[in-house]
């Protein structure tokens, strides 16, 4: 900027000019600015001070005794919750102790009808299992192929009440294909490996199911008994193509 007396250069800092002495108009206004600027500055200073100390003395605390009641009720629910199953699961367990020998033999009744996924859902849903002398793992191997042949009869009924134009859905074409390939291992474990103690009442109700699976297969895949045979080796890709390609011949 420039002196408006003699025009000399001047800085807006410099209260006189050096040239010839004369005021600067501008270092006033300069000065006024910078005070009014300090003003507003500590008085949002203050205030924001003055809020934030209110919070910290009284929102603060209050908040923090809101999210520690909730809490406290989360916990209070989660714990009457987790008592109510925890009393309901003793009532239920109680029942089968002092129900053992009715249920069992409700249970073998079933396996003769040949109410196989009846028996799985009742596993399933609860401790009611097949035993052998008490010994619950023994039928390990029977629940398994239980769970894939309900599993492998679910997806052709559900596959079955599709529309025509998604006759062979994908998402239940997948879930049989699974359930035939994890089926054909269990059984192959279970008769194969000597490293399972099958009950052996179980065997011929997984024999069962496992020919059952074999004639589904048949009656809505077209399977032929030379695919049924190769089964065995085929991964769950592979079943998925076979039942596919042979589904829609």
């Amino acid at each position: 900027m420039k002196c408006y007396n003699c025009g000399a250069p001047i800085q807006m800092t410099q209260k006189f000019c050096p040239n010839c002495g004369s005021p600067n108009v501008e270092f006033k206004k300069h000065i006024d600015d910078m005070e009014q600027y300090d003003k507003k500055f500590n008085r949002t200073r203050s205030k924001v001070i003055g809020n934030s100390k209110w919070f910290v003395k009284y929102i603060a605390p209050v908040t923090a005794l809101v999210i520690s009641i909730i809490a406290l009720a989360l916990a209070v629910i989660g714990s009457n919750t987790m008592l109510g199953y925890d009393m309901a699961q003793r009532k239920q367990q109680k029942y089968y102790d002092s129900h053992s020998e009715e249920i069992q033999t409700r249970l073998r009744k079933l396996l003769e009808d040949g109410e196989y996924t009846t028996v799985y859902s009742m596993y399933s849903n609860g401790d009611c299992s097949l035993k052998d002398n008490g010994d619950r793992y023994a039928w390990n191997d029977f629940y398994n192929v239980a769970s894939n042949y309900t599993y492998l009869r679910k997806g052709i009924i559900n596959m079955m009440e599709e529309e025509n134009n998604s006759y062979y859905s994908s998402e239940y074409m997948n879930t049989i294909a699974r359930a035939v390939s994890e089926m054909e291992d269990d059984v192959d474990r279970c008769f194969n490996s000597s490293y399972h103690n099958v009950s052996e009442e179980s065997e011929k109700y997984i024999k069962d199911m496992h020919e059952k699976s074999h004639e589904l297969l048949k009656a809505y895949f077209n399977l032929t008994d030379e695919d049924i045979s190769g089964l065995a080796d085929m991964s769950q890709t592979d079943i998925l193509t076979l039942i596919t390609r042979r589904g829609v011949e």
